[in-house]
């Protein structure tokens, strides 16, 4: 999760991912409040259940009760023949979330006990998993007794509760795995929630769609809403959405009637909520951290390959998820059948680190280009209209407003270094000058940090004994 010195400059931003553990917080008995808590517990209690295949005590008692205090109240309940969901505060509010298999989990909109799913959403057209068809590309592993300790070490920190902080880790250079550990009750095999990396993958998929000429990147985006003459946001570009310059208002602050808590808890078409916010800003001139641009770009990836949930898992897997051997790699939809490109990407271990991978080798996997070499480019140059070098086009960045280690936000890490980064410590991190692409999933507390900086330079430092890019 970001650190004090990362908010601070993100200005309107307050976690650089699903930030819902502060939703319940006091007051929890307030409607909007509690309604916004037990929809968090019932997506995510939904997801470990029937898509991580973990009892619904063990997700109660440590995915759930874990995000804060006065969580405690809240019970999770499912239903195995109707692959559901309920997370219930006793006599205030029921929240529901209901599993497709090939698409994941999708939360009933409102305060009701009750799915209206099977109305809102189509059906599956497939049982299988997008990436399941996928030539699955070998990562073969020769470890480094070094860096397996140094990622020990990090299994060796355990939260304020006492259960495994980090679930998932693997390291790997030069194609190779070369450290890798879980946590007991995970495994290699066991898909986890990337939160706001999900965000970089939907900007993949753009990129796929704009390398084919079906999107431009300075074109006005193709957002419906925007369409009406003299509408202030029909200049809004795919560029400037995908570097987070609309200049669209949208609050993500994860507070009861915030824009980022309505959209995610309470609206059944997460994309149609953040199209009709107004315009704030002159487009790329304020950068501002948003969740709903991102759920924009998902559905206008999905309406460029068809307009159906279904198509969209079919382009997701033939021209992304496949080639690159990713296999597990979902990203469940809304009620509208939208994916929700900023927030609700699951995937093993390994097939994130298939991601970063992609990213490493330019877009390329064993001959083929995936990605157009210059969207990695485009990826990873700051955006101007951000307050330093911090963000690039839906991935972070460990560049500094001027030349030094010191000016960086992960100081003893390359500069060199960019990440997809999500809520609760997940970590997609990809190191050009040394070969490497580092993968942490955990459920770090939104009291507590992974100590990125500390964690990932200690593993770098036991790999080369010195890193490149300190300059």
């Amino acid at each position: 999760m970001r650190t004090g010195a990362r908010i601070a400059l993100g200005g309107a931003f307050a976690i650089a991912a699903l930030g819902g553990a502060y939703l319940i917080g006091a007051p929890l008995l307030r409607d909007g409040q509690a309604g916004a808590g037990t929809a968090l517990a019932a997506q995510i209690g939904c997801a470990d259940v029937f898509l991580m295949h973990r009892t619904v005590e063990d997700a109660e008692r440590n995915d759930v009760h874990s995000l804060a205090p006065t969580a405690m109240i809240i019970r999770l309940r499912s239903d195995p023949a109707a692959r559901t969901v309920k997370a219930s505060i006793p006599g205030v509010v029921t929240r529901i979330s209901t599993f497709r298999p090939g698409f994941g989990c999708t939360l009933a909109s409102g305060s009701t006990a009750k799915s209206n799913l099977a109305a809102s959403v189509p059906s599956a057209a497939s049982s299988s998993l997008p990436g399941l068809n996928a030539t699955e590309v070998p990562l073969p592993t020769q470890l480094n007794g070094p860096a397996q300790a140094a990622v020990d070490r990090i299994f060796n920190e355990t939260n304020a509760n006492g259960y495994p902080d980090t679930r998932g880790m693997v390291v790997v250079k030069d194609g190779r795995i070369i450290a890798e550990r879980y946590a007991p009750g995970y495994s290699a095999a066991t898909p986890m929630l990337g939160w706001s990396m999900t965000k970089s993958v939907t900007s993949a998929l753009i990129g796929i769609l704009v390398g084919r000429g079906r999107l431009e990147l300075d074109a006005p985006a193709p957002v419906p809403e925007w369409q009406k003459p003299g509408d202030p946001r029909h200049t809004i570009t795919l560029r400037q959405l995908l570097t987070m310059s609309s200049g669209l208002k949208f609050i993500e602050d994860y507070v009861a009637g915030s824009d980022s808590v309505q959209m995610l808890f309470h609206e059944p078409d997460m994309a149609a909520y953040a199209a009709r916010q107004p315009q704030q800003h002159q487009p790329g001139s304020h950068w501002s951290y948003s969740s709903g641009t991102t759920n924009i770009l998902a559905r206008m990836v999905r309406n460029a390959v068809g307009g159906t949930d279904a198509s969209f898992n079919n382009f997701a897997r033939d021209a992304l998820f496949a080639p690159a051997g990713i296999r597990s790699m979902v990203i469940e939809p809304d009620q509208s059948g939208v994916p929700v490109g900023s927030s609700y990407g699951y995937a093993t271990t390994r097939d994130w680190a298939r991601f970063g991978l992609l990213y490493l080798h330019g877009g390329n996997v064993k001959g083929q280009q995936i990605l157009p070499k210059s969207w990695i480019d485009f990826t990873t140059t700051p955006t101007p209209a951000a307050p330093t070098k911090l963000y690039g086009a839906q991935f972070w960045l460990n560049q500094g407003p001027v030349s030094g280690r010191s000016a960086r936000h992960y100081p003893h890490c390359p500069a060199d270094m960019y990440l997809a980064e999500g809520f609760s410590g997940q970590f997609v991190a990809i190191v050009p000058s040394l070969n490497i692409v580092i993968v942490r999933l955990g459920w770090t507390p939104p009291d507590q940090d992974f100590a990125i900086d500390r964690h990932f330079s200690a593993i770098l430092n036991a790999i080369s004994t010195r890193a490149k890019g300190d300059s």
